[in-house]
């Protein structure tokens, strides 16, 4: 029997249940349906070796979403549904009733399994491997009536299990092969745990390991790598997971320590994802694959997935982060711990209050912190994410008081579309430099797609190219009585003649075949002039390893889509340049990959709200050069002028105001500070230090935006965005340096 479904999610975890409701918050249509191999409903699995073990009374699921939340969503849920296998080439995926479903779009989810010590008596009962619900509700049961605990592992879950067990009151032992938390590579942190656990009553020995169980059909003592015999009536054993792939052998689907996907979480197969334990992903923040093991990542990771299931393109850039809580501390770990690296300690572990950062070419990789404040977290994890360099800040980390939120975190240089306004942005730039601004990210649309490729391609040196590159799009044109003559006379002959190393009116190409003629034009001038300048200033090849990152908008023909290309993550080429400035009728769109551009300025003059979105406005510094002025002193007086004020309205850039959104949001945190008011002081310290309360939170570093706006002079007309004259050309060059140094000094 065959069933179908639009979107087949095959987990029965987080990443699973947050995917199939973002899947349908976000606007899927058609059914979906979740593959649970367990029998109850997707449940929270941090608990498990926390609460769940502690408890006197009978542990309960905490559930993901409560499964009336399921049928309002419209989402099915087969539980005891195991998955045998996946058929790629004919979209079925076989469960272990015999029943087979069909799949549009797939999301594997289907988490990790512990690894399985095979040693002599590995199947004694009383042994446990914790991961499910119902290998906790076995071990609380147990442990109700059990003396002595072995526990074997000391990574983050064998803490918290022997610390929640030592807490109900058993004799525990814990075992590890090497050191605790060996993966920090830190000796003074596994000193530190070490001592915690002793004080607490739990025997730690390091540097041994089972080499088999004793017991006559329950498991009575462990032997060591030492010969020691440590009798017991329990063991847990924490020796690591390892990825749910085995159904998927002979699919077709890469596997490499998981399922290998790319940085938007799609597998080498169409129309299948992967996320959670499970996935391998690229991680475009440490540029290398890697999988990850914790709850924050799978949230994160599904909602991405269901972004590009729907057939979004949304990137995955998040830090890794583990949270762990054992006795009365709390700790953190962000980032990606690998050598080499450079690590600088702020304060100390015996107070309580400690924090490592690891830093490589003075670029922060990874946190390890504990007893710290929310809000230092939060700066880091950004800090991180967007490779900020601490070299003049480096000396002060060591100092518990020096404020983290203080560190210039990026510049963000936005630049609008405006044809030959453009030249107010190469100005503008000669003075940011001058200033000694020098931007991280640049983002642009339209002719500020191509200011910013120059720049991003040339970033010792932005403005020579920059002032080069405009030279040659200079037109000469006859003098005339008046300025405003002038300006006419170079509009009128640029309309009929273009722009010699930019665009060619296709009026002046003869006539060879019937695709050519006016009735099958799609646009009324040729961009390829402009091809061959761009290569000139832009070394395409090595966008992606400038430190000047480049982002740019264009409007999908076809799907009316705002496309963002980041250098970060796509190839750019000159097409990608051209796409962005594509303004129809004037300009043809540009194919990139079978799909069809327009200029994105279209739907936005400014891709600033994308940018944000992106990278996130904790502590940047935002530029934006407005090419076309919000207000005006006096009204339009003619129809060129209304059609000129028309076009400076479409195209101004408007920041959007949040302030409703953000009052809410500062409602909804003072509402939660006011119930965890009323949570006791030791479990309140906890909470503080949880990924959810860390993001959802802790304050941020403020974002300061500064306006550089191009203004008309009242004593001379208005210019055109096609007068690409040498004059006017000259003259926006001069107005965005005195406009902006202006700026810069009212700021200051």
């Amino acid at each position: 029997m065959t069933v179908h479904y639009d979107y087949v999610v095959i987990a029965g975890g987080l990443a699973g249940a947050t995917a199939a409701e973002t899947l349908r918050t976000e606007g899927a249509e058609g059914s979906i349906v979740i593959l649970s191999a367990e029998s109850i409903y997707p449940y929270q699995r941090p608990p498990l070796s926390k609460g769940v073990l502690n408890g006197e009374i009978a542990p309960e699921p905490r559930f993901i979403l409560d499964p009336k939340k399921y049928q309002e969503l419209n989402i099915e849920v087969l539980l005891n549904s195991p998955v045998t296998g996946v058929d790629t080439s004919k979209h079925l995926v076989k469960i272990g009733s015999g029943e087979e479903v069909h799949y549009k779009k797939l999301l594997i989810a289907s988490g990790s399994t512990p690894k399985k010590l095979d040693i002599p008596g590995a199947t004694l009962e009383g042994i446990h491997y914790l991961h499910v619900f119902t290998d906790a509700s076995a071990i609380h049961q147990e442990a109700q009536t059990a003396k002595e605990l072995v526990v074997i592992g000391g990574s983050f879950i064998g803490l918290e299990v022997a610390a929640s067990l030592a807490q109900k009151g058993l004799k525990v032992t814990l075992l590890e092969r090497e050191h605790l938390l060996g993966q920090l590579q830190m000796p003074e942190v596994s000193e530190y745990f070490f001592n915690i656990f002793e004080k607490h009553g739990v025997r730690v020995l390091v540097g041994e390991y089972p080499v088999a169980f004793k017991g006559n059909g329950r498991v009575s003592s462990v032997e060591t790598s030492k010969g020691e015999v440590l009798p017991c009536d329990l063991v847990v054993i924490g020796a690591g997971v390892v990825p749910e792939v085995d159904f998927l052998h002979g699919s077709g689907i890469k596997l490499d320590d998981g399922i290998l996907v790319d940085e938007y979480l799609r597998t080498n197969r169409a129309n299948i994802f992967a996320a959670g334990d499970v996935a391998n992903y690229y991680d475009l923040v440490f540029g290398r694959h890697q999988r990850v093991e914790h709850w924050d990542g799978a949230v994160k990771e599904a909602r991405v997935a269901a972004q590009n299931m729907l057939g979004n393109k949304v990137p995955y850039l998040e830090v890794p982060y583990f949270y762990s809580d054992v006795f009365d501390v709390s700790c953190n770990l962000l980032g990606l711990i690998e050598r080499p690296y450079e690590c600088i300690y702020r304060g100390s572990l015996e107070s309580g209050s400690f924090a490592a950062f690891f830093l490589r070419d003075n670029i922060p990789i990874a946190l390890f912190s504990l007893g710290r404040p929310s809000e230092e977290t939060k700066v880091v994890e950004s800090l991180i994410k967007h490779k900020v360099n601490l070299e003049t800040v480096k000396s002060k980390l060591s100092d518990p008081d020096f404020s983290l939120s203080h560190i210039p975190n990026q510049n963000i240089l936005i630049l609008q579309g405006g044809g030959a306004f453009g030249a107010f942005e190469c100005g503008a730039m000669k003075a940011l430099v001058e200033g000694h601004i020098s931007p991280n990210i640049v983002a642009g649309v339209s002719i500020g797609a191509f200011n910013g490729a120059i720049i991003a391609g040339n970033p010792d040196n932005p403005v020579e190219a920059l002032e080069a590159f405009w030279n040659e799009l200079k037109v000469d044109t006859p003098p005339g009585p008046t300025e405003e003559f002038r300006q006419m006379q170079a509009c009128n002959q640029i309309a009929a003649l273009g722009v010699p190393n930019f665009f060619k009116p296709r009026w002046l190409n003869p006539f060879t075949c019937f695709t050519q003629l006016p009735n099958q034009w799609t646009s009324l001038y040729d961009t390829s002039p402009v091809r061959g300048l761009l290569e000139k200033y832009v070394d395409f090849s090595k966008l992606k390893s400038s430190p000047v990152r480049l982002m740019i908008s264009a409007v999908d023909v076809e799907t009316s889509e705002l496309v963002m290309f980041d250098s970060y993550i796509d190839t750019l080429t000159p097409d990608h340049i051209l796409a962005s400035g594509s303004l129809p009728p004037g300009f043809p769109w540009t194919t990139i990959n079978g799909r069809h551009y327009w200029d994105g300025g279209i739907v936005s003059n400014s891709p600033l709200d994308q940018v944000l979105d992106r990278c996130g406005t904790s502590g940047k510094q935002v530029f934006v050069i407005d090419l076309f002025p919000g207000s005006i002193n006096h009204l339009p007086g003619n129809l060129l002028d209304v059609l000129g004020r028309r076009d400076e309205i479409l195209y101004s850039e408007r920041i959007r105001s949040e302030l409703k959104t953000q009052t809410l949001v500062l409602n909804f945190q003072k509402l939660v500070e006011e119930v965890m008011s009323e949570v006791p002081p030791e479990k309140l310290n906890k909470l503080r230090h949880r990924p959810g309360y860390i993001q959802l939170m802790a304050s941020e570093s403020p974002m300061k935006v500064t306006r550089i706006t191009r203004e008309n002079s009242e004593d001379e007309p208005s210019s055109k965005d096609y007068d690409f004259s040498r004059r006017t050309i000259e003259n926006l060059m001069q107005s965005g340096y005195r406009v902006t140094k202006k700026t810069l000094t009212a700021n200051s």
